[in-house]
């Protein structure tokens, strides 16, 4: 039998500065290393109940179908378009980067027809563009992105759900970079569905789905011609697991620990709170991005708190600046997707990364390896002063 070479799992810890995954907060750690328990054990159902009631409480709403499984934020989002999309329903879906572009083409695998309404990359989406495609169309669905990481804007919401809902439509929303970064309205906009995943704004760990419908969606469930071509995102198995029956699917319960202390401490904190530091933290960012002269994409007025994406300059090489980060630094972002690759990087500051610490040491080391490839810096060391100026405790 031939030997196996293998050595002891012991990752370097890293800034984790990408849109995708934020560092896990100590707090997520202790859940994750607690005794595990039965999913039938009491002790566990209470803290499973715990997190749903947090979670309600961080989405503002009422929903009775809100749910916590295991899979990414993607299985989130398929768990909405299966249940709420049959073979020739159609759906109307905001294309503005390249999120939005996963949620068309997701949606068009469940046999919808999928009717676009793109604006260009680093702009929102208004309601004007959008009300006469849902006059023409009067489409079953609208799904948009809250926050569209691959170009780091804010998409304004308040509107919309009341414009989808005018024409027939239920509004369902990606606010997976946007959860625990910003205020998430779920009852107050109208929205009847959202997802997002544990390991952004929440600092748990990757592995759980959040999800929720609102009684308005869960009708539309109800009143399907076809049966829901998911076994698994079933909306009936999800309120099964979510029961005392506890029988349709395996319970992750470390990560489920893991996630309920990250949501007591978004409750702790208050989201007023987790916003404006969020809002300082990317403020202080563009400060010391525009000292150094690069070019930010999104307008000010919509630009995301948790994502910052910048131009690559002019004879700068975008991935060696990225390798540079992460060896020896440890400072890991993000770079380009779709039509954007290669040209800009996005850089992500989101709960337990956003340090202050963690935001000076990049700016330092992200000077210094520009300066490397010869990149005219305008005033050495300005940068981080700006940063540290900026930043609020």
């Amino acid at each position: 039998m031939t030997s196996i070479p293998y050595r002891r799992l012991n990752p370097p810890e890293r800034t984790l500065f990408g849109p995708d995954l934020s560092n896990a907060s100590p707090r997520a750690r202790q859940g994750l290393i607690a005794c595990l328990e039965g999913a039938n054990d009491p002790d566990f159902l209470q803290v499973f109940e715990l997190a749903r009631t947090l979670l309600r409480n961080l989405w503002h709403t009422e929903n009775d179908d809100t749910f916590i499984f295991a899979g990414t934020e993607e299985a989130g989002m398929e768990a909405v378009l299966v249940n709420l999309l049959e073979p020739d329903d159609t759906a109307v879906v905001g294309v503005a980067g390249y999120s939005g572009e996963r949620l068309a083409d997701a949606a068009e695998r469940t046999g919808a027809q999928v009717i676009r309404v793109t604006a260009e990359w680093g702009t929102i989406l208004t309601p004007r563009a959008l009300e006469p495609v849902l006059a023409e169309h009067r489409p079953r669905l609208m799904v948009l992105v809250h926050g569209e990481a691959s170009t780091g804007v804010l998409q304004p919401l308040s509107e919309i759900a009341e414009l989808a809902h005018r024409h027939g439509a239920l509004c369902v929303v990606d606010v997976s970079s946007t959860t625990a970064l910003v205020e998430v309205q779920v009852d107050t906009w109208g929205l009847d569905g959202c997802w997002t995943g544990s390991q952004k704004g929440l600092s748990a760990y990757p592995g759980l789905a959040l999800v929720t419908f609102s009684p308005r969606a869960a009708r539309r469930v109800e009143e399907r011609q076809t049966p829901v071509r998911s076994w698994y995102f079933d909306l009936a198995g999800l309120r099964s697991y979510a029961s005392d029956e506890r029988r349709h699917q395996t319970v992750p319960a470390p990560l489920i620990y893991a996630l309920t202390e990250m949501l007591e401490l978004a409750y702790e904190q208050s989201m007023a709170y987790r916003e404006g530091r969020h809002r300082n933290r990317r403020d202080a960012l563009v400060a010391a991005l525009e000292v150094l002269g690069l070019e930010i994409l999104a307008s000010p007025k919509t630009r995301l708190p948790s994502v910052t994406v910048v131009r690559v300059p002019e004879g700068i090489d975008g991935e060696r600046v990225r390798h540079g980060l992460l060896r020896p630094f440890r400072i890991d972002i993000g770079g380009g997707l779709g039509r954007w690759k290669g040209r800009v990087w996005r850089v992500g500051i989101q709960s337990h990364s956003a340090q202050p610490s963690y935001l000076v040491q990049f700016v330092s080391v992200f000077e210094y390896l520009l300066a490397q490839q010869g990149y005219p810096i305008p005033r050495p060391g300005a940068a981080v002063q700006a940063v540290i100026a900026a930043l609020e405790p």
